[in-house]
């Protein structure tokens, strides 16, 4: 009996094993590289610009956490002497934010993304800048040290170019708002004349924004972190602070109301940066940190508090203030000095010592810190991160009525039906026109030599009026049917017109 059941189990395996040696393997997760174009600039191109301060300080400390990330970076900023000591790999590799160098920059991004394309390996372009933001003639522009970038040379130079699967644009300056949408914060639309380029960035599928939303204010930056506020807070958040669900994804939900909450104490608008965050089509993840389980700084819930963590150089890398029960493990920065976590509230600091791969601040003795600043700002940003922070702060990114991708997601069908009704329009005021045209034309016939001097001059009148009624005609019809054909001409990126028509008259403004 035995042996038969063995002889049974035998056969049954030979017959199987065909059918195992020809089975489909597993499909195994796309491989996904990443890279960084980095950009800090103090100097504008435009002399009335303030000079900033830390913003070669916050590219640095970009660079550092997407090394931290395993990404490919390409770093433009002018770093001063004392960035340059806290950063010497930067300093190192830093090439100057000019527009020579920002082509240089794309060429080499261009050829890497293209490489990592051809070896099936899906692409992530990660575009940072920090510094100086501006309008000029209804366009919104980043400043270099001797140039501007416009929205539209981002969409020539990057997004329409370098074919990468997903993007995701950073920015930290005033007005990079309105690189986002034509309508300001609020959405008060900027008044146009005539036409003019692309406000902004156009709507890409696969391009996600995360934009501070300061419009004509003081820079935010505070010498307390050495570096700009929403800058400061953005990384934090990229390192872990705001994953409030625990998933090792940081959303564009996530990081936007994490940076709310962390500015929510402060009372003024004067120091309180702001976000705007639109999320690619394709999905909400900003940043996804579940392949660097290994590397993990780990604060758990019952050691919620608001904490700061700097390394041996006095360098702030993150900062958050974790609610009551909530964890948060945060990426490590890629380093092997020791790094401090200091917790404000009692001014107690944690020691996180190097060479291990995970560790729990549970498992670490805190020491005693000091740490005594003054001034206004020092008042204000010291209430950053005072409130807690976790999935019952989260907010969903709600459709922006202001959003170009909801603005002319119609835009070919509206615009079509426009463009028809005022060719339509042009129609209807030509044959207005020629039929007071023929009208005069007749009316001129009827007066002779002998015609009665009262009869004469009401026929006069009758010719004014009809003459003016073909002006009118043929001007708005002309007029009408012009810009009907423009419409129906226009591309489907295209802006919006604005119309408004009086008396013989037919006034378009927008830009293409």
């Amino acid at each position: 009996m035995t042996r038969g059941f063995v002889r049974s189990g035998l056969a049954l395996a030979l017959l199987a094993a065909p059918s195992v040696a020809h089975a489909t393997p597993p499909a195994r997760p796309p491989i996904t590289a990443r890279f960084a174009l980095i950009i800090g600039v103090n100097h504008s191109v435009d002399a009335d610009s303030a000079l900033l301060r830390y913003a070669d300080d916050d590219a640095a400390k970009y660079q550092d956490l997407f090394r931290g990330l395993g990404a490919r970076t390409y770093l433009l900023s002018r770093l001063d002497e004392n960035t340059e000591r806290l950063h010497p790999q930067a300093a190192a590799e830093a090439r100057e934010p000019t527009r020579a160098e920002l082509t240089r920059a794309l060429a080499q991004l261009e050829a890497d993304v293209t490489l990592a394309q051809r070896r099936n390996v899906r692409t992530v372009v990660y575009v940072v800048y920090s510094g100086h933001g501006n309008v000029e003639n209804g366009r919104a522009y980043l400043a270099l040290e001797n140039s501007h970038v416009f929205g539209s040379d981002l969409d020539a130079l990057i997004f329409d170019k370098i074919k990468a699967s997903e993007y995701h644009v950073i920015v930290d300056a005033c007005y990079s708002y309105l690189l986002a949408t034509p309508r300001g914060p609020g959405g008060k639309r900027r008044e146009m004349h005539g036409f003019a380029s692309n406000a902004g960035i156009r709507p890409h599928a696969n391009v996600g924004l995360l934009f501070s939303t300061a419009s004509a204010r003081e820079s935010h930056e505070w010498a307390g972190i050495e570096g700009g506020v929403f800058s400061h807070e953005v990384r934090s958040g990229l390192y872990g602070a705001a994953d409030a669900d625990g998933d090792g994804v940081v959303t564009y939900a996530e990081i936007a109301s994490f940076v709310r909450r962390a500015n929510a104490a402060i009372p003024g608008d004067r120091f309180r940066p702001e976000v705007y965050a639109r999320p690619p089509s394709a999905g909400e993840a900003l940043v996804d940190l579940r392949n660097f389980a290994g590397h993990r700084i780990v604060v758990g819930g019952a050691e919620h508090a608001h904490y700061r963590l700097e390394d041996s150089r006095g360098v702030q890398v993150a900062e958050f203030n974790n609610g009551p029960n909530q964890s948060v493990t945060l990426l490590r920065p890629a380093q092997t000095e020791l790094l401090y976590l200091r917790r404000v509230g009692d001014d107690s600091e944690f020691a996180i010592p190097p060479g291990q791969d995970l560790v729990s601040i549970a498992s670490l003795t805190p020491e005693r810190s000091a740490v005594a600043e003054r001034g206004a700002a020092t008042h204000a940003y010291g209430t950053l991160f005072s409130l807690p922070f976790g999935p019952n702060w989260v907010e969903p990114i709600r459709p922006d009525p202001n959003d170009a991708r909801t603005d002319h997601a119609d835009d070919g069908r509206t615009r079509r039906w426009l463009g028809w009704g005022l060719v339509g329009l042009g129609a209807a005021g030509a044959t207005v026109g020629l039929a007071a045209g023929v009208s005069e034309a007749q009316l001129h016939g009827s007066v002779s030599a002998g015609t009665p001097q009262a009869s004469a001059a009401d026929v006069k009148q009758r010719i004014t009026t009809r003459h003016w009624e073909e002006g009118i005609g043929f001007g708005l019809g002309a007029a009408a049917a012009i810009s009907g054909v423009v419409l129906l001409l226009q591309p489907d990126q295209a802006q919006g017109l604005e119309f408004s028509a009086s008396a013989g008259r037919l006034d378009f403004s927008g830009h293409f």
